[in-house]
């Protein structure tokens, strides 16, 4: 069972004499950073130094995910957004950066599915305390809203999901995202990225059909794209 620290009350900061704020040091144990930042248990020991990379795309996606994660600053409102099929690490990776970020450079972002993140929302509103969520949800400095586009949303959650994005583009606020779903379907056909997708088969769905072709295009302004491919790591025992 993890502990709560009695020192910074699960915050991961102290208030030092004088006023100075610091880093406690529960930030740096593994069960306290993982809880701070919502992170699964599933992924616990996700870290960017324990990534495998299997293919050419895998190795590009953790060079930009190690870059984005050492260079990273909070005024700047930039994420990553991982696609690419199930089981490639793009959680993985999603969850490294987050970690390596929250250790490094102090700011504590926040890991959910988004699946999630949608049904407590749900929840909150019967109990008449979603607006308080949302605020927490849209301020965050970095966000990660993991397994976007993975199912039919009603007419309610997509415009939730768009104005979460909305919001953060407007604001800079940082986004990681990841995805089974193409953004577009036109990826080949775009002179920014065909690079980038050059011999790589894409996801046939896409999240425009989706989220809209307005919300997919801030995704692409306020996130970097980064395309994996390679074979489902969850079926390797079989």
């Amino acid at each position: 069972m993890e502990t709560y620290c009695e020192r910074c009350r699960g915050t991961g900061f102290v208030k030092e004499e004088g006023g100075a704020v610091s880093l406690c040091s529960c930030r740096f144990s593994l069960k306290d950073t993982n809880r701070i930042l919502g992170i699964p248990r599933r992924f616990w020991d996700a870290e960017l130094d324990n990534y495998v990379c299997e293919n050419a795309s895998e190795s590009e996606a953790f060079k930009e995910a190690y870059i984005y994660a050492s260079s990273y600053d909070p005024e700047e409102g930039r994420g990553l957004t991982f696609i690419g099929p199930p089981g490639v690490g793009k959680t993985h990776l999603a969850v490294g950066v987050l970690k390596k970020i929250y250790r490094e450079k102090g700011v504590r972002g926040m890991f959910f599915d988004t699946k999630d993140l949608i049904y407590r929302f749900k929840a909150l509103i019967e109990v008449g305390r979603t607006a308080r969520a949302i605020k927490t949800v849209l301020n965050l400095p970095l966000l990660v809203l993991d397994d976007l586009g993975s199912e039919r949303l009603s007419d309610w959650q997509r415009e939730m999901i768009s104005y979460i994005i909305s919001y953060r583009y407007n604001n800079l606020k940082s986004t990681l995202i990841t995805t089974n779903f193409s953004l577009t379907g036109e990826e080949k056909k775009d002179r920014r990225i065909r690079k980038m997708v050059d011999g790589l088969e894409l996801p046939k769905a896409l999240m425009t059909d989706r989220l809209g072709a307005g919300t997919v295009s801030r995704i692409y302004e306020m996130t970097k794209v980064i395309y994996m491919q390679g074979r489902d790591r969850r079926r390797r025992s079989l």
